[in-house]
């Protein structure tokens, strides 16, 4: 027959490959791989014993191990059926893609099919888990997937064994339990892992799910193949023995009083004796068991006891309070089983029946149990000293490295022994991570080492206390081998020394010399040596075989320094007795005059071969002046057949040009040689800063005076923090430039600058440091700015403030405008304004600007807000518009005498002309006419027949010129009679009603970012539960553990941080086990997360020997 197995990876382009023992197989003439999609398949043709084998399918990191049996066909049944394969998975599948296996064979008809455990996909679950088979001491894996894309909370798993058992309790050694959750899909993943199976592991196992009022859950069953050892320890799940115990115990002893034997059976029993008698609620039992032993004993000696617990702050005064039934008895204090002494930290007090106990000045010694003793009686409490908020002395420096060096990353606290936290990129750091990071503690100092940095270190590093941070960037170079001297040609004669010397950037660097490209090897006369950045090759008593070229090469590095040895033969001929004085400088190329170039600081020796019989005398002079024969600094030798120049240490004022003069009496000969001192440069200026943005700065600077004799080839800049100590490198090639952009600084955090200038000798010193400057970046330009309101020579603007203002603060607003057809932008005003709105005055009617509004700050001008067209200065012109109520459209009748008020509503510009005319029939009398004057004449009283009047209604603010005509039948008067001064109408006060706007409403219901997890703890050691949770406005948190709210005991302390919830639980004990909840709510809604806490006791010393033995 054929055998199909099939497996399903999370992603579709997963590599998949098929192992059979340990070995990979392809598409064959018995084997067909298929794959489609996230289904892969396998398909053995034509199965045949030599198949029966161990397979396996890896996908990624993901590896599943499965068998497959072949049974021989019966002689009656018409197929062979082989066997299924039993599935072994070795481990969780990861992100790229996990594998589940399914094996699918022909059942023989003459064999009845196996029963089917998988379960149909109901409720919460979108994958149950399957009952499988594993051998006694392999591992299998169970899993289960929940879609929780329509739950309003996380859902609570739990695995059970039988009807009972939770197996949260029972993970150890044998059993552990994981989950994870895909943030892409939606769904939480569960796995129960069974490690070395043993063969009473075997049964019925249940997984519930629930999510507040949503519930599911499955059976599955697990078989166990193969005997174990009867010796053997039986693991956490051992408990199938206690189920048949029980049971039997039961029936045959019904009338046992459990009770009676819980109360005088130690607690580490009382698993056991609940197990024996059925009994379920273990934190029931244990709350009748405490309440029993409260009920029963009742003090005699004390009326008021200490509280189970007290809480008081490092350095404060602590008094604990009992009352006694005896007023004259006298009571003993002890701390931690120790009877306390009276001094000046502790104080004993006695009024009436009250016994005071008070501890100056708590330190963390003080955090103990305290017994107060009467008699045989007494009681116990415990004291916990909080320790104040731990802040940072010192802070963490910006360093810079090269690959391979060691890091050290130190601040220093205000207390010693204090907790800190390092973190990477806002990643917490530990000492998981293959040991690549170390944490020193020395006192108040804390030190974070890096031992051989690498480009991926590069990050921000910051260090956490609960009472402040410090951040600190480190950037990690690749190392370049610099070089600071480079090897020179040599011209030297016989027995003469020849030193080959090099100087480079790195002391570690070791090399090697060549001859020829021959590797040269140290003997009697050839020394190679290596002393911190220098290389030496020294050649004692030259000789001709010595002669060509040697190369020094740096071991790991792709280049290497060359220089040739150059040696002089000297041959004495046979001359008649009067020869002329020579000087032979065949070391310079037989000219007469040459230059020498010798560093500073170097020695240079000068050769000079003479003849001439007899022998000459040799003057050396410099600028005129004689060099005599000494042993100063700068001197000269003469021996038979040479003169020797030699400067020890060469300095800048050594340059110059050396004459050389030999004589005898046969003549004399002259030479001039030039001596240059080159030297590394001066250091630059001091170095400007042109311009800083929000991250970066321009730096500029001029150059040295002197530049050492070589031209500059470049700059090399550095910065430090104003506050700190250590200055950081920002290139390491020389930078050819005078101007540099820095980047990657801090907004707001002063820095300075200095810069080094390099030569082809090396560096300068360094140039006094830059100003203090601080990276801002300017504002964003202003939004939203519109004209609101224009006259014929003036206009209103308005806008809003930038959406990003920056570190710096905003210093103002500048207003510009340019005329049409112009490029030139004239201020609107002198100096900024502060406020979001102007009015610019002034301005010619009819012309056509363009305006714009810049936001300065320290940085400099914003991006300009400039309006989308020109505007041109005119008032815009409208038509006046009466607006004439409904009760004025009909007739109005009045008695004579009657006062005749009436109101018209209307709508008109200054530039309109507005009259009220009264007529009157009785045209006898002298009438007067009063108009008013606002660019134009208005009338405002008709045939008015008094020499005085009140006029009404005018406009707050403005000035009025007030003329009066003569009228009668005739007309009106030629002039009018003008007031002599205008009149002013003043302002009154105007109270601003701000205008409403809706808020945003930012609320939203609590909500767990981060859960708790499930924690396995030893008692006696504090520990802590934490978990995440974020809400607006800010959630009220509680804790309960077992339902029960905790936040008023002593024992717990809950700390709140940015969201960030801990509850610290002192020194458990094995009966603050359980399940413990925390609870958010705020005004719109509430949210709950839990977690379960295992106290495991400690294991006693005589146990310890036992197990040992």
């Amino acid at each position: 027959s054929s055998v199909v197995f099939e497996a399903e990876t999370e992603k579709a382009d997963a590599k998949v490959r098929w192992q059979c023992n340990s070995k990979d197989i392809a598409s064959g003439n018995n084997y067909l791989i298929l794959a489609e999609g996230n289904k892969h398949s396998l398909t053995i043709q034509t199965v045949t014993k030599e198949d029966a084998s161990v397979y396996a399918v890896i996908a990624g990191g993901s590896k599943v191990k499965f068998e497959l049996k072949v049974i021989s066909k019966p002689a009656d049944a018409p197929a062979a059926k082989p066997e299924e394969p039993s599935m072994k998975p070795e481990q969780a599948s990861d992100p790229q893609g996990g594998a589940a296996l399914q094996g699918e064979t022909p059942t023989p008809k003459d064999t009845p099919p196996a029963e089917d455990t998988r379960q149909a996909l109901t409720g919460l679950f979108t994958e149950k888990p399957q009952s499988g088979e594993v051998t006694v001491g392999e591992n299998i894996t169970f899993v289960a997937k929940v879609n929780a894309e329509s739950l309003l909370k996380k859902p609570t798993i739990r695995w059970f064994k039988g009807k009972w058992m939770d197996l949260a309790t029972k993970c150890g050694k044998h059993l552990q339990l994981k989950e994870t959750y895909d943030r892409s899909s939606k769904v939480y993943t569960f796995e129960m892992q069974i490690s070395a199976a043993k063969a009473n592991f075997a049964g019925g196992y249940r997984c519930e799910v629930s999510s507040k009022d949503k519930f599911d859950s499955c059976n599955f069953e697990l078989t166990v193949h193969g005997e174990s050892n009867g010796n053997d320890d039986s693991g956490e799940l051992d408990f199938s023995a206690l189920l048949k115990k029980r049971a039997v115990q039961v029936h045959s002893e019904p009338d046992v009083d459990v009770w009676s034997i819980l109360s005088k059976a130690p607690p580490s029993a009382f698993e056991k004796i609940a197990f024996q008698y059925g009994i379920t609620d273990l934190r029931g039992m244990l709350k009748r068991l405490k309440k029993m032993k409260k009920d029963e004993k009742k003090s005699e000696a004390f009326l008021k006891k200490l509280d189970p617990a007290y809480q008081v702050s490092k350095g404060q005064k602590m008094k604990l309070a009992v009352e006694v039934a005896d007023e004259n008895v006298e009571v003993k204090w002890l701390k931690n089983g120790q009877e306390i002494q009276k001094s000046g930290r502790y104080i004993f007090e006695s009024v009436g029946n009250m016994r005071y106990l008070t501890i100056n000045h708590c330190s963390l010694s003080d955090d103990a149990a305290y017994t107060c003793v009467v008699g045989e009686e007494k009681c116990t409490t415990e004291l916990f000293v909080k320790e104040p908020p731990v802040m940072i002395v010192k802070n963490l420096d910006d360093q810079m490295v090269m690959k391979g060096e060691r890091v050290e990353l130190e601040c220093e606290v205000s207390e010693e022994g204090a907790n800190v936290k390092w973190e990477k990129d806002g990643v917490e750091l530990t000492r998981d991570e293959s040991f690549k990071y170390r944490f020193k503690k020395d006192g108040c100092k804390h030190v974070l080492i890096i031992n051989e940095a690498t480009k991926e270190d590069c990050g921000h590093y910051k260090v956490k206390t609960n009472g402040g941070e410090s951040v600190a960037e480190l950037l990690v170079q690749e190392k370049e081998l610099e070089v600071y001297q480079s090897i020179a040609d040599l011209t030297v004669k016989a027995k003469d020394q020849a030193v080959f010397k090099c100087e480079v950037s790195d002391e570690n660097v070791r090399g090697t010399w060549y001859k020829n490209g021959v590797e040269v090897k140290p003997d009697p006369r050839i020394n190679i040596s290596h002393i911190g950045r220098i290389h030496k090759l020294t050649i004692d008593e030259v000789k001709p075989e010595d002669e060509g070229d040697y190369t020094f090469v740096p071991d790991g590095y792709a280049f290497n320094l060359s220089a040739k040895l150059n040696f002089i033969e000297v041959k004495i001929d046979f001359v008649p007795r009067q020869d002329p004085p020579k000087i032979h400088l065949d070391c310079v190329g037989r000219t007469a005059e040459s230059t020498i170039v010798v560093v500073a600081g170097n020695k240079l020796r000068l050769d000079v071969p003479i003849t001439g019989d007899p022998a000459p005398t040799v003057i050396w002079t410099k600028r005129e002046k004689v060099i005599s024969e000494g042993d100063g600094r700068v001197r000269v030798e003469t021996t038979t057949g040479h003169c020797i120049f030699t400067i020890e240490g060469a300095e800048r004022q050594d340059e110059g040009i050396y004459s050389v003069v030999v004589r005898n009496p046969a003549g004399e000969d002259t030479a001039d040689i030039n001596v240059k001192v080159v030297d590394v440069p001066d250091p630059p200026q001091a170095p400007k800063i042109l311009s800083v943005g929000e991250d970066s700065c321009v730096v500029q600077w001029e150059p040295p005076q002197f530049d050492g004799g070589q031209p500059i080839t470049g700059y090399v800049v550095e910065r430090k923090k104003l506050k700190s100590y250590r200055w950081m490198r920002l290139n390491f090639e020389p930078f050819p430039e005078t101007t540099y952009e820095a980047k990657r600084m801090i907004e707001g955090v002063p820095y300075e600058m200095r810069v080094y200038a390099v030569n082809s000798i090396g560096m300068s010193r360094h140039s006094p440091a830059s100003q203090p400057f601080v990276p801002v970046a300017p504002t964003s330009e202003p939004i939203g700015l519109c004209v609101e309101d224009i006259s014929d020579s003036s206009i209103s603007l308005k806008w809003r403030a930038p959406e990003r203002i920056g570190a710096a603060e905003l210093q103002g607003y500048g207003i510009e405008y340019r005329r049409e057809g112009t490029d030139e932008w004239i201020p609107a005003s002198q100096g900024l304004t502060e406020r979001t709105s102007a009015t610019i005055r002034d301005l010619n009617t009819g012309d056509k600007l363009q305006f714009r509004v810049r936001a300065f700050n320290m940085a400099g001008p914003s991006a300009p807000a400039t309006l989308a067209q020109p505007v041109t200065i005119r008032e815009i012109m409208q038509r006046p518009k009466i607006w004439l109520p409904r009760a004025l459209r009909q007739t109005i009748i009045k008695k004579v005498g009657d006062v005749v008020n009436i109101v018209i509503p209307f709508q008109v510009l200054w530039t309109s002309v507005l009259s009220y005319l009264k007529h009157n029939c009785n045209e006898k009398f002298s009438k007067a006419l009063l108009v008013i004057l606002v660019k134009e004449w208005y009338t405002v009283h008709d045939h008015y027949r008094r020499t005085h009047c009140v006029v009404s209604d005018l406009i707050m603010g403005n000035e009025y010129i007030f003329r009066v005509f003569s009228t009668n039948l005739v007309g009106l008067s030629p002039e009018p009679c003008t007031t002599k001064d205008s009149v002013y109408i003043q302002k009154t006060g105007i109270l601003y009603k701000a205008p409403n706007y809706k808020e945003h409403d930012f609320s939203e219901p609590p909500k767990f970012t981060h859960p708790l997890v499930n924690r396995s703890v030893i008692a006696g050691y504090s520990t802590t539960l934490s978990c995440a949770v974020r809400g607006i406005p800010k959630p009220k948190v509680t804790w309960y553990k077992n339902k029960m709210d905790i936040s008023n005991e002593a024992k717990y302390r809950m700390l709140s941080k940015q969201g960030v919830l801990t509850l610290e639980i002192r020194k458990p004990c094995p009966f603050d086990g359980g399940v413990y909840t925390c609870k958010a709510v705020n005004d719109c809604g509430e949210d709950v997360v839990e977690c379960k806490l295992e106290v495991r006791s400690q294991i006693s010393k005589e146990e310890k020997k036992d197990a040992n033995i």
